[in-house]
């Protein structure tokens, strides 16, 4: 009995393999790419938005958001440099901040944000 059940499964998956490959389906995860957020603005933030190009992406604040936040971000696959534009939740309150431009996709480093009241500054580390 155990060996039928074990050879039947085995036929599925060979079956249903090729199925699957071919369809069309893309169903590889999209991690999107690690941004951190240095917050140089006093204040405590409850989340932000951060807008890449036509790419909108949340990140909600940890119990450390008084000086940094991280998240995977959403990014146009081409089109570069995008216009970023930031907007900061912060205990009811909305600030919007202008951003420097991103011109990356799929870069091999580290991509990050410093959140003044003058605007975000990108800096990019590799």
């Amino acid at each position: 009995m155990n060996k039928a059940i074990f050879i039947t499964s085995i036929l599925i998956v060979v079956l249903l393999f090729p199925v699957v490959k071919f369809s069309g389906c893309d169903y590889r995860m999209k991690w999107g790419h690690g941004f951190t957020f240095e917050n140089e603005l006093g204040i405590q933030i409850d989340s932000l938005e951060i807008i890449i190009g036509d790419k909108k992406t949340m990140i909600y604040a940890s119990s450390d958001s008084l000086r940094t936040m991280a998240g995977n971000i959403e990014v146009p696959e081409n089109g570069y440099p995008h216009k970023v534009t930031m907007k900061i939740f912060s205990n009811g309150n909305l600030q919007i901040l202008k951003a420097d431009s991103f011109d990356c996709y799929n870069c091999d480093g580290s991509h990050e944000y410093v959140l003044r009241n003058t605007g975000a500054e990108y800096k990019f580390y590799n």
